[in-house]
Parts: structure tokens; C-alpha cells; sequence
């Protein structure tokens, strides 16, 4: 059949559930997306077989937000971007599996005249069922109350800095963290050093945010320290089952599995924009110019005469359009979307 879509995330629920169920991780994070929607009109949809009863992809579009995809089916995601297309809809990058954002982007970028680039790179970790002992610094967790209002935004507004996410205010994330415990500081000798904070549970699962250190209590040990105690202060909830961890592609496995975390996917995030900017050019360098003008360089005592010679020696420059981008191999279009 292809591609399904709705506005209605009841029905989406109702007809993905158990398919990203099946996914685990990156199940849960289209899920959780879906809880804290911030579009009016959201779209969302999942790729139904032939005969309409198996679900083999979903996605979810929230702008501002990426596009998010769960599968890893290159077809299956480049086929999805005629059907946004032809929706209207404003991409503005694409989160997913590497092999899925390739062939979106491939399918996307000649249809809107952009260009995509990689924003990041991650790889997703999961803790199921109790924590281990981990050997860490000296010190206590414990959650942070209304008390630590002023500290608290503080460090959010200075961990959003250097992530560069100024996508909402830092009273605003302070107050709804409080709201149900998702805060966790550790504390040595009474003084908070180090910032833990969780999601609230979407489908029997949170997803580890912020670990923040100052930089005067860096080097020692104390994010990895906050880590392991929000990961516990989330499992001891009746409702969760499950911890997520994201954390940057060189970021080593050994240092997440050393406090209790195994690896449970990658995924990259796409940008779309203009074909333009400073970063280097998707066809590779131009060519060095060669001729009239090239054996002129250097001759820049008198500019008249240089200017003159050039009127004279090189006749104008006429621009062949060319093709910017890299070809991609996409297969296996449904018949209908």
C-alpha cells in the first residue's frame, strides 16, 4: 500500500504502537515526540504492506522539530519524500537511521532545491531493569525542590549555551523538570557540582537530557557520577522500565557500558538548506582558472593596465548550469501513498 498519513496522532498510536514497540529505542523516541507535539497540525504516518495489515516504517513531522523515521528501509524512507511534498510540508532536516536519512535526502534535496548537511551524529544506549553498582566520586545525589530555583536555571541556561539549544527558555525548562522530579544534583560536602535531568516516562521509558558540570568541577567524574543517579531515580519509578541515553558518535561504547548502558542503535540528523555556505562543495572543489588571466597574476603594479588587459585578453565569463549533489540509487516506490 505504502505510505498512510494522518494528523491524528490517536490514530497513529492506534495503528504504529506496535510496530515501534517492536523497534525498542528508537520506537520509544518517535513516541515520546509524539507526547509533546508543538505543531498545530501535526503529520504523522507509517508504511502499511500490501496487503495493509503490516506496519514496516513510521514517521512523525513536527515543526520546527526534524523529521523523525524509524526503519531502516532506504526505499521505504525515499518514498516518503514525494508524500510530504506533495503535503507541503516544510522539512527542515530528518532524523533517522543512517541508511534512511541518506536515501530521504537523496529523494528530497532535487525536489526542493536544497541542500543536506550532517548536524550530528549519535549513537542511542539503553538501561533496562536496575542499575549496577558503579565505583564514582565521593558525594550524594539527591533531586532538586523549588529551593534551587536560581541554580538551577542558571546551569540550564548554561548547558544550552554550549549545546547551542535555545529552543526554549530555561524558567520554562526549570519549572516543568520540578514538576515531577526530573532534576537530580550531586552534591560534595554539601555543594551541588554536577546536573542530572530525565524526560517524564512515555511508554514505560525516559530519556536521559542534560548532564551539566561547571567547568571549575569538571575532570572529575562527577557527570558520569550525576548520570548513573537520574538513570536510578528513573528505574525506581513503578512506571518505567527502560532508560535512553544519547550521546555523541565519539563518544566511546566502553565509557556508556561502563555505567550500565548497552548500545542500541545509531542515528545522524540531516539539515536542509541552501546550496550555498562555507562548507565545502557536495561536486568538490572548482577548477583552477588556467590562460589569459592566470598568466597575469602577480602583475598588479599598475591596476589600469592590468584592468586593461584583462577587458581585452579574456572574453566573459558564461555560467553552464551544472548539477550539484551526488547520485543515489532508489528503488521499490509504492504504488500507492
Amino acid at each position: 500500500m505504502g505510505w498512510l498519513t494522518t494528523t491524528d496522532l490517536d490514530e497513529f498510536r492506534q495503528a504504529a504502537t506496535g510496530y515501534l514497540h517492536a523497534r525498542g529505542a528508537e520506537g520509544t523516541l518517535l513516541l515520546s515526540a509524539a507526547r509533546v507535539v508543538r505543531d498545530d497540525r501535526p503529520l504523522a504516518g507509517w508504511w502499511a504492506a500490501a496487503e495493509g495489515t503490516e506496519v514496516r516504517g513510521a514517521f512523525l513531522h513536527d515543526t520546527p522539530a526534524p523529521l523523525v523515521i524509524v526503519g531502516g528501509v532506504p526505499e521505504v524512507a525515499a518514498a516518503l519524500a514525494p508524500v510530504l511534498h506533495s503535503h507541503r510540508r516544510h522539512v527542515c532536516g530528518v532524523d533517522a537511521t543512517l541508511e534512511a536519512a541518506d536515501a530521504f535526502a537523496a529523494a528530497w534535496t532535487p525536489r526542493t532545491g536544497t541542500a543536506a548537511r550532517l548536524r550530528r551524529h549519535v549513537k542511542v544506549y539503553r538501561m533496562a531493569g536496575a542499575a549496577p553498582d558503579v565505583e564514582g566520586p565521593h558525594g550524594q545525589a539527591r533531586p532538586a525542590t523549588l529551593a534551587d530555583w536560581p541554580l538551577l536555571v542558571d546551569w540550564i541556561r548554561a548547558c544550552g549555551t554550549e549545546a547551542g539549544d535555545f529552543s526554549r527558555q530555561p524558567e520554562d525548562v526549570a519549572r516543568e523538570l520540578l514538576s515531577y522530579d526530573g532534576a537530580i544534583f550531586w552534591e560534595v560536602g554539601g555543594q551541588a557540582v554536577a546536573l542530572g535531568t530525565f524526560t517524564r516516562p512515555v511508554e514505560h521509558a525516559v530519556r536521559l537530557g542534560w548532564a551539566y558540570t561547571p567547568h571549575s568541577d569538571r575532570h572529575h567524574g562527577f557527570a558520569a557520577a550525576v548520570t548513573v543517579a537520574a538513570s536510578r531515580a528513573a528505574l525506581s519509578r513503578p512506571e518505567v522500565s527502560e532508560v535512553l541515553l544519547i550521546s555523541d558518535r565519539t563518544s566511546p561504547v566502553r565509557r556508556a557500558q561502563a555505567l550500565g548502558y548497552e548500545l542500541a542503535s545509531e542515528r545522524v540528523e540531516l539539515s536542509f538548506g541552501p546550496p550555498t555556505g562555507p562548507l565545502p562543495r557536495l561536486t568538490g572543489p572548482l577548477p583552477r582558472l588556467t590562460g589569459p588571466l592566470a598568466r597575469l597574476r602577480g602583475n598588479r603594479a599598475d591596476g589600469g593596465r592590468l584592468e586593461a588587459a584583462l577587458a581585452s585578453k579574456v572574453a566573459p565569463a558564461t555560467r553552464t548550469p551544472g548539477k550539484l549533489g551526488v547520485q543515489h540509487r532508489m528503488a521499490g516506490r509504492p504504488t500507492r501513498s
